[in-house]
């Protein structure tokens, strides 16, 4: 058995999936059962990944890399860091502190991330299959530690300094990090639409992560995890491109302000060739502090190393 060599791996074309915000192989907002990468049972490839989704006052920059290991296990290490408008800031901390006059903050606020991800291939090939119905199944975690839970926030009210804080702290998160579990199931069926290739994908998470960590884990009232389900569907087309839509089931638990919606995209992703893959997508993530409409543009560049 040997590392992939200069032409990435032997897959096919678009078979390892995108690189999700969360650093995993999949759709642009949730896992798929697919490995990173291209690499066959007797091979090993990486890829790297930069990310941004710009949502109004919010900002989500990410990168990260992964390796897939014999189309059965898959590691991935991605940063997150998400940009807050000093206005949105300011607002949340004045109305849950109930302070006199507006607090001064720094230009803007930045909440960073780190996730660890472990994926195994637990069964089937989403491909080549000896059913036409039977999917690929693969079992993951996620660990993730919020960096900035309680004191991201350097504030004081002209004169008198206040102690720092956070902003998923102040919203009544409980924990700065969480680990989540989940199985995603993938099925592609060759030429099923026109002569397109068509994937579906269903996900199920269990998790206790509140906007995907970024408000940190659990709440005050609510420190149970829950299940959460997420769906796929795309098409690859003769073009080198796959067209798609997500959807993200989350759990409100901090209510009020940081009430948490579900999360839609639709993406398109240009393949020139097996080394680089482009994402473009319109996604909806709902309510978000002091902004309930927050849909935005999202764009990720992946490299296959």
């Amino acid at each position: 058995m040997a590392p992939s060599q200069a032409d990435t791996g032997s897959k096919l074309l678009g078979t390892g999936g995108i690189t999700s915000f969360e650093g995993s192989a999949g759709g642009g907002i949730s896992p798929w059962a697919l490995i990173a990468g291209y690499a066959s049972k007797e091979e090993i490839a990486a890829t790297a990944n930069i990310q941004n989704l710009s949502a109004g006052e919010y900002k989500l920059n990410s990168y990260g890399f992964a390796v897939g290991a014999y189309d059965t296990f898959e590691f991935s290490l991605q940063k997150q860091s998400l940009d807050v408008s000093s206005g949105v800031v300011s607002n949340v901390f004045n109305l849950l502190t109930g302070a006199p006059t507006p607090a001064l903050v720094a230009p803007s606020t930045q909440i960073e991330q780190s996730i660890v991800g472990l994926k195994y291939n637990l069964y089937g090939d989403a491909i080549f299959s000896e059913s036409p119905y039977l999917p690929q199944i693969a079992i993951g975690i996620q660990y993730k530690k919020n960096h900035d839970f309680n004191q991201s926030l350097a504030l004081h009210d002209g004169s008198v300094p206040i102690p720092k804080t956070g902003v998923p702290a102040l919203l009544g998160a409980k924990d700065s990090s969480g680990t989540d579990f989940y199985v995603s199931a993938t099925k592609v069926w060759l030429g099923a639409l026109k002569g397109n290739n068509l994937l579906l994908n269903a996900t199920a998470r269990y998790t206790k992560a509140n906007t995907f960590g970024l408000l940190g884990f659990g709440s005050q009232t609510d420190d149970s995890y829950d299940l959460e389900w997420a769906a796929s569907i795309a098409m690859f087309s003769g073009t080198n491109t796959i067209i798609g839509a997500e959807y993200r089931q989350q759990t409100n638990r901090l209510g009020g302000l940081a009430k948490t919606d579900n999360v839609t995209d639709f993406f398109i992703t240009y393949l020139p060739s097996k080394e680089w893959s482009i994402t473009a997508a319109i996604v909806d993530l709902g309510n978000l502090p002091f902004q309930p409409d927050s849909s935005g543009f999202y764009l990720s560049i992946t490299a296959n190393l």
